[in-house]
Parts: structure tokens; sequence; C-alpha cells
């Protein structure tokens, strides 16, 4: 069970957000969509693997359409926290998808966040040092511990269980903060372990799945009696 310090506080509203497009993503995310098996997914994923792989023109477009959105407008510029995974596509779309946030709202990026993790460089992040460089503005260090990508094993994927508890580390982390309007800006498989294959996590009209640059609204609390964290998605 987790100590956690806020108890069965007021809910906070959270903003799941999945990067846009990224060059890994071209080719298998049409096949995903056709059927495919998810070996075959993975493995086309495979064929088009890069390192860190980044936002492709077309994904760059879909982050700053988002982000030009009235509505979404709306909804940024009440965000009071924006956290995003280590990779480059995650953190290059909050920043477009979320560039009316005020100045001042708090910008931390979170390992805990990263997609399932080994075998493909795209999910390889780059040295801190580089992510502090490229990203001012955002806090790297206090949740990116180590300057190399230790993490990353090259001859293997990351174990469902490693990924389910990373993905519930990162909910801890957002219900001890005080803040209560977050932006959560991530990766497709991460959200499924995070949503769909998890028994610390309780859904409501979760979708089934995260598509390029898709943003989904919920309500978040934590169940302290029943060690459960609590998602009502808005659908």
């Amino acid at each position: 069970s987790y100590a956690i310090a806020r108890g069965n506080m007021s809910n906070k509203t959270v903003f799941f957000l999945r990067h846009g497009q990224a060059a890994h993503n071209v080719n298998a995310e049409p096949l995903r969509a056709a059927g495919c098996t998810f070996t075959e997914f993975l493995n086309q994923m495979k064929a088009d693997d890069v390192f860190d792989a980044p936002l492709t023109e077309a994904g760059r477009e879909q982050a700053r359409c988002a982000g030009e959105d009235t509505v979404m407008v709306t909804k940024a510029r009440g965000v009071d926290l924006i956290c995003a995974s280590p990779l480059s596509r995650a953190i290059d779309t909050a920043n477009a998808v979320f560039k009316s946030a005020p100045l001042s709202t708090p910008r931390f990026v979170l390992e805990d966040l990263r997609e399932i993790s080994g075998w493909m460089v795209n999910a390889k992040r780059r040295r801190s040092s580089e992510l502090a460089k490229l990203y001012t503005g955002w806090d790297v260090t206090s949740n990116v511990l180590t300057e190399e990508d230790d993490f990353f094993d090259p001859a293997k994927l990351e174990s469902d269980d490693s990924v389910r508890r990373r993905a519930n580390a990162a909910l801890k982390w957002i219900w001890e903060r005080e803040e209560s309007a977050i932006a959560v800006v991530a990766h497709g498989g991460l959200f499924h372990k995070l949503i769909h294959d998890n028994e610390k996590v309780r859904a409501h009209k979760a979708p089934l799945r995260f598509q390029n640059c898709q943003l989904e609204e919920c309500s978040f609390r934590y169940l302290q009696e029943e060690d459960i964290f609590e998602l009502s998605f808005s659908r």
C-alpha cells in the first residue's frame, strides 16, 4: 500500500496526451489500425527504428494544430503542472500543445513516463545534460537521476511488471503534488499498461488505445482504503 500524504482528498484533473507522430510511427500505426498482430506492429517499428525517434513534420503539425485549437487553449491556460517523458517527441509535443499555459507553470521531465524500454532505440533517451540544454524551462534533473540512459537494454524489451511499477510510481508522484490540473505527455505503450493492464488502476470510459496526439481528460483520485488509483475519463 502507498503511504500517500494526500489521502482521500479532492480529485485532480489529468490531461493524458500521447505524443504526435514520430519517425517510428509512420508505417507501424497504419498497420496497427488495419488489424496487424502485435508482433507485426513491433517488427515494423523495429524496421523504422531511430534513436530517440523525433516528431515527423506531420507530428509537429498535429501538435501545432492541437495547441491552437480554441478548446485546447482554454484547457492549457488552466493547467498548473506539465510533466512529460524524457523522450524528445513527448517534450516537443508538450511544448506545442500546451504553449498557452502560463510561463510560470512548472514543467517536469519524469523518467517513469518513458515508453516501454529496450530493444528499439526509439525508446532510448538522450543524456540528461543534453535534455537540460535542449529544453530550458523544464526541470530535468529532479526526476532523471542518471546522465546516461542506464535503464535501456538493447537486448530485450522491458518487462510488463517493470512498466506497471513505473506507471504507478508516476501516478503516485502526480497525486502527491499540490497542483490540481496536470498534463501528462507520454506514449501509447506506457498508457496502455497504466490504464488497461494494471491491477492498481480502475479506469472508467478509458480509450482502448491512444492515437498520435490524442488528448483525454479524466478525473483522478487515490482510494486509500482500496489502494487503487481511479481514473474517470470525460468521454
